[in-house]
């Protein structure tokens, strides 16, 4: 009845936006418009357990916005925006112009984002690394039970865990430099936007927990449930930077690693025959659906307290976190093969969800039963 319910909307919609494609664009549109949209849904049920640890971390009515429009806003924003933004600071063209070329030229905007590509995978590793020490090394002191036994368990009572963050993150930052470096002879052009992004990566993290601390630092208890003028600036201040985190976690997973731009990407899902146009309203569509979907999994995961009730889902989320980073480094060495990029969440989220089941209780609940039985067929 749950999946049922949390479903009705986004099927609704597909629904809906798949018969708007079929007698406007065609019987091609719809299809792919369908392929995609289920695509983007069965991806939203991977991220909705990050996500709702993200949400775990807002107050209210920051959660209540972040769980109704910011998710979706999100999605959409850093899905689509991000690279034609990405390509025009590269190229220092006028974003417009790449926009239109990412729908009018796909061929031509994928290469000028491959050219791109080491900054932001370099930008998007460091970043992500530091939203993921946030869980290793325990930086709001939080009682938990530790996944991964001592190692984990001393990581997270370590001494100025925000240095050794920043102490890792730049770790990774010279080490994947230098790898580059070797591996490219030392060439300035391919280790110039290695170097400046992963140090761009390290500035927006730590200017987002800057910004997230002021909102934070001005709203007190009873802001939570009245709020003015400023704290209404400070609740979508809060909401933001929690939004642009999992979009850019969101966005590097599924543009970055597979290498696939969505505004123009339907054409590999039966969309050969539509427009650029068409192919662009195709994928917007089906991310939108998606992103819905996300928002409401999320919300029933929050509302449901999941994460507190299945107790080491949050650490899976932190560890997606922490792999995405690691591949993101990785792929400015060696392409990563589409079944790990593919497949390493769902593992990551799986195992946590099986560890997190009581086996040993319901092992004992068994046996206690067969006992009884057992007792009762002698008697």
């Amino acid at each position: 009845m749950a999946t049922r319910s949390l479903l009705t909307v986004p099927l609704l919609l597909t629904v809906a936006a798949a018969a708007v494609a079929w007698f406007v664009l065609g019987p091609a549109a719809a299809l792919a418009f369908v392929a995609l949209a289920l695509l983007e849904i069965a991806m939203a049920a991977d991220s909705s357990v990050p996500m709702a640890g993200i949400a775990g971390r807002l107050h209210s009515p920051a959660r209540r916005l972040f769980l109704s429009l910011g998710i979706v806003a999100g999605v959409l924003a850093m899905r689509l925006l991000l690279p034609p933004a990405a390509v025009a600071v590269g190229d220092a063209t006028d974003p417009a112009s790449s926009v239109g070329e990412a729908v009018f030229a796909p061929g031509s905007f994928s290469a000028h984002l491959a050219e791109v590509r080491p900054a932001l995978a370099a930008f998007g590793a460091a970043f992500i690394w530091l939203v993921f020490a946030e869980y290793l090394f325990n930086t709001d002191r939080a009682s938990r039970r530790s996944w991964l036994g001592r190692l984990e368990a001393r990581l997270a009572r370590v001494a100025r865990p925000r240095v050794w963050s920043l102490v890792t993150a730049g770790t990774g930052v010279v080490l994947t430099t230098v790898l580059v470096g070797v591996d490219a002879g030392w060439a300035p052009g391919r280790l110039l936007p290695v170097v400046l992004g992963g140090l761009a990566g390290i500035g927006a993290y730590l200017l987002s927990k800057r910004v997230a601390a002021w909102a934070l630092g001005g709203l007190t208890s009873s802001d939570t449930a009245s709020v003015g003028t400023e704290g209404a600036w400070r609740i979508h201040a809060y909401a933001s930077t929690v939004v642009f985190e999992r979009g850019l976690v969101v966005f590097m997973l599924f543009e970055i690693l597979d290498g696939v731009y969505s505004l123009s990407g339907s054409g590999a899902l039966g969309g050969d025959g539509l427009g650029a146009l068409e192919q662009a309203a195709v994928a917007v569509a089906a991310i939108g659906v998606g992103a819905v979907f996300l928002a409401r999994l999320t919300s029933r995961l929050d509302e449901a307290a999941g994460l507190k009730r299945l107790r080491y889902l949050k650490a899976g989320a932190a560890y997606v976190l922490g792999i995405l980073a690691v591949l993101l480094w990785t792929s400015l060495l060696v392409p990563i093969p589409g079944v790990v990029v593919g497949w390493f969440g769902s593992v990551v989220i799986g195992l946590a969800l099986a560890t997190s089941l009581p086996w040993r209780a319901w092992w004992k609940r068994a046996r206690r039963g067969l006992t009884g039985r057992t007792r009762i067929a002698r008697g």
